[in-house]
């Protein structure tokens, strides 16, 4: 089977496990979501402790516009808590870099939908289940990063 580009399933998976590896020799964690029209995609800046999320709109000519947005670990937090189905929807309003941002996410029987300001995503369950195991260990790096910083800040 043929994946798009003219690769096939095993070297597009191959080609994605190396950019994960590659991933966490870095001061970044990435995970992205692609569909045949819209993208998530989630990165931890490990460096300055940050969460960002973005949805993705590919244009007609093939380019990518994206809205993004900052979230905080309770946030983060928040959207584990729907995709475990704890609670049906959250709603985060965010100023960021001087600019309003509406993050929603919904979720129903089979699917969890991410929504930045006119943009979304549709996740299928096992999307949703690796974004969920993703977003705990960005928050379990994110208490790491804080004990260090005030480790450093006492001297102990």
């Amino acid at each position: 089977m043929r994946a798009s580009g003219g690769k096939n399933k095993m070297e597009t998976i191959q080609e994605q496990e190396q950019v994960a590896t590659e991933s966490q020799h870095r001061n970044r964690l990435d995970k992205c979501f692609f569909g045949k029209e819209s993208a998530l995609k989630v990165q931890y800046d490990k460096e300055n402790n940050r969460i960002y999320l973005g949805i993705g709109k590919k244009g007609s000519d093939n380019d990518w516009t994206w809205e993004n947005a900052k979230l905080k670990d309770i946030e983060a937090a928040e959207i584990i808590r729907v995709i475990a189905s704890k609670t049906e929807a959250a709603s985060f309003f965010h100023s960021f870099n001087n600019k309003n941002t509406k993050i929603w996410i919904n979720k129903s029987e089979d699917s969890l939908i991410i929504k930045v300001d006119d943009q979304s995503k549709k996740l299928s369950p096992a999307e949703q289940e690796v974004l969920r195991i993703f977003l705990e260990e960005v928050i379990l790096q994110s208490f790491s990063h804080t004990r260090a910083a005030r480790s450093s800040e006492t001297g102990s």
